[in-house]
């Protein structure tokens, strides 16, 4: 399901919005680590190192078992080599960005594609715009809440089912 939120970004995620998912993930630490059957596995691509982190710290918390990667051609090697329940994909990366990573990857695994969550802060480009739209994404927009996150992950895993 495409997200339409209407707010304003910068084109790149600012230190203060890296330092409100920090303390979002310190205040969430705290909660219960979800305990149902094996740890579900996400691959989580963003060229932000310090937003990756958090974000895979945050993930951990709730028992996810998270590879992250930088570029989208690290994530395609890595994505081959080992099944994923969840891709969180970031749109602007090097070497190959979110929607050419989507498209390698359907190709080969196209039933992969209903697996995919896009992170972005880049909303009024019309081409990622226009490709959302495509393929029908489900997308957050950053800065989003991390409790939108989970639930948006935890709403395309039941669909899987």
């Amino acid at each position: 399901m495409f997200s339409s939120r209407k707010t304003n970004y910068a084109s790149a995620t600012s230190a203060h919005e890296i330092d409100a998912v920090e303390a979002s993930a310190r205040q969430i630490s705290a909660c219960p680590q979800e305990t149902r059957g094996p740890a579900k596995r996400v691959l989580l691509l963003d060229d932000m190192d310090d937003y990756r982190e958090v974000l895979q710290e945050y993930l951990a918390s709730y028992s996810f078992d998270v590879t992250g990667v930088s570029n989208g051609a690290e994530g395609l090697r890595v994505f081959l080599n080992d099944p994923f329940d969840l891709v969180l994909c970031d749109m602007m990366m090097p070497k190959l960005n979110g929607e050419m990573f989507y498209w390698a990857v359907t190709r080969m695994r196209p039933a992969a594609g209903q697996r995919f969550i896009f992170l972005t802060g880049h909303q009024s480009r019309p081409t990622i715009v226009s490709f959302f739209q495509r393929i029908n994404a489900v997308v957050l927009f950053k800065p989003f809440k991390l409790e939108d996150l989970h639930a948006t992950m935890h709403r395309v895993l039941r669909s899987l089912r």
